[in-house]
């Protein structure tokens, strides 16, 4: 079975030119899921007038609170070696792909969704894995999103351990 790392951002904003303000990865280590995350000190070429406020009130990170984080590049070189060439998988791929990009300042490795590789993983030529799937979301439901890009890579990964099993 796949060993995939879960990945979430928060970012300035939803816009098109909206950057990551936080990375946080989570993944399995025999069957104690791990997480780390990092805020992120905006690159100065990432446009200043994308931060929102109303996004800020979501994930509870202020402006100011990025004036002391890792520099992007620190960040970039942390998540580069903690994924070491592992599946990453979001439950907002096209969202989180593009604040990887923006990250990586270049296109990242491709991150699948959620959805689709619990499928995958928990079922077998479509036919259900009796009650893996149920878990996965049920566990999923249970869990509440914090919006902190830890926290919230985290949810995937304790969803994906139901899924696992004993």
């Amino acid at each position: 079975m796949i060993q995939p790392v879960f990945i979430d951002f928060e970012a300035s904003s939803l816009s098109p030119v909206s950057w990551p303000i936080e990375a946080g990865l989570a993944w399995l280590d025999e069957r104690k899921v791990v997480v780390e995350s990092r805020l992120i000190r905006p690159r100065p070429e990432w446009p200043e007038d994308d931060w929102n406020p109303a996004s800020e009130e979501v994930h509870g990170i202020s402006r100011s609170d990025l004036d002391d984080a890792a520099t992007a590049d620190d960040v970039a070189s942390w998540l580069w070696e903690t994924v070491a060439g592992r599946q990453l998988v979001s439950d907002a791929p096209e969202f989180d792909q593009r604040w990887l990009d923006r990250l990586l300042d270049r296109s990242g490795p491709q991150i699948d969704d959620f959805d689709r590789v619990v499928w995958q993983a928990f079922s077998d030529c479509g036919e259900v894995k009796a009650g893996r799937l149920h878990r996965v979301y049920e566990k999923r439901m249970n869990r509440p999103i914090r919006h902190r890009a830890g926290d919230d890579a985290a949810c995937l990964c304790h969803a994906w351990l139901a899924g696992v099993g004993k």
